[in-house]
């Protein structure tokens, strides 16, 4: 099962880059015990390597991740960027992308990240459902849009 809660969002922040955000993200979930302390370099350097952003529509996204290793539980970490970071585009490496909505997944089962990449994949394809959840006003009405777009528990 995917955690999933409040103080896994950053919302309208400001980072200084994509490195920043990743270790962010990961810093809230090995707070709560779902990543080793480690995690977020195991990402970032994923992320040099297989880079993680979309040229998606209105705005791009990223889903940085690493592998299983280092993943006590499953958790998904979302960030809301104030401004921009500078993503490298998965199709095209060469290609920096500028991302203002990251997801940042830790998953424990292959399965289970081939599942939740699925849901992040069909929100990822509306634009009316980026700019949806980008307009949402506080903390609390991010999680619970997420909660009910992506049917986590």
């Amino acid at each position: 099962m995917l955690a999933f809660n409040e103080s896994l969002i950053l919302f309208d922040i400001t980072a200084k880059d994509a490195k920043d955000v990743i270790e962010l993200l990961s810093s809230r979930m090995h707070a709560q015990g779902f990543v080793s302390e480690d995690y977020g370099a195991q990402t970032w350097e994923r992320e040099i390597n297989h880079p993680t952003g979309l040229p998606t529509k209105p705005f791009c996204i990223a889903f940085p991740h690493a592998d299983a290793n280092g993943v006590n539980q499953s958790a998904l970490g979302v960030a809301l960027l104030h401004q921009p970071v500078k993503f490298h585009n998965m199709a095209d490496p060469e290609e920096e992308l500028d991302v203002f909505l990251v997801f940042m997944l830790a998953n424990r089962d292959p399965q289970e990240q081939i599942q939740a990449l699925r849901k992040l994949a069909v929100l990822f394809g509306q634009p009316e459902k980026l700019v949806e959840l980008q307009n949402q006003a506080t903390l609390q009405d991010v999680e619970s849009w997420l909660r009910n777009e992506l049917h986590l528990a």
